[in-house]
């Protein structure tokens, strides 16, 4: 454990006069650390539009989304990490809201791609920045194949 978990866990300190209180929740370094080796093997949100099809990409996703539910359980409410899983949550709830839909389900398949192409966009630009945000925020390297979805600015 590094000391910079071990200084997020400490809640208190005790000894004759004061005492040290250990917090059993996860340092929030060690939470931003797992979820993104987790979204590190996620296709769907790197892989070529073409690569990934509908059926997928929800039962994808609403994975993503049931490992972000456990992970904000451990987040300290409040902190840059916890709002980070929140934002990504949601763009999970609003693709597969959006792919799931009757409107999307009883389109041509030409529409249905482009929806598909849509959507997966915004959920990657979403998840881009939360993850970028994670990895300069905790200094966390990130794969390069999640690191493609990270907005990068470029020089003039």
């Amino acid at each position: 454990m590094k000391a910079k978990e071990i200084l997020a866990s400490l809640s208190g300190v005790s000894i004759p006069i004061f005492g040290i209180q250990w917090q059993p929740a996860k340092a929030d370094i060690t939470i931003a650390r797992h979820l993104i080796r987790e979204l590190e093997d996620r296709r769907a949100l790197y892989r070529d539009y073409e690569a990934e099809g509908a059926s997928y990409c929800i039962s994808s996703v609403e994975d993503i989304r049931g490992y972000l539910t456990a992970a904000v359980k451990d987040a300290s409410e409040g902190t840059e990490l916890y709002k980070r899983i929140q934002k990504m949550r949601g763009a999970c709830r609003e693709f597969c809201d959006a792919i799931q839909s009757p409107a999307f389900v009883t389109s041509p398949n030409t529409v249905q791609r482009s929806l598909l192409h849509r959507h997966l966009f915004k959920l990657r630009s979403i998840f881009g920045l939360c993850v970028g945000e994670l990895s300069i925020g905790y200094g966390l390297d990130v794969d390069d194949d999640l690191a493609s979805i990270i907005p990068f600015k470029v020089a003039p």
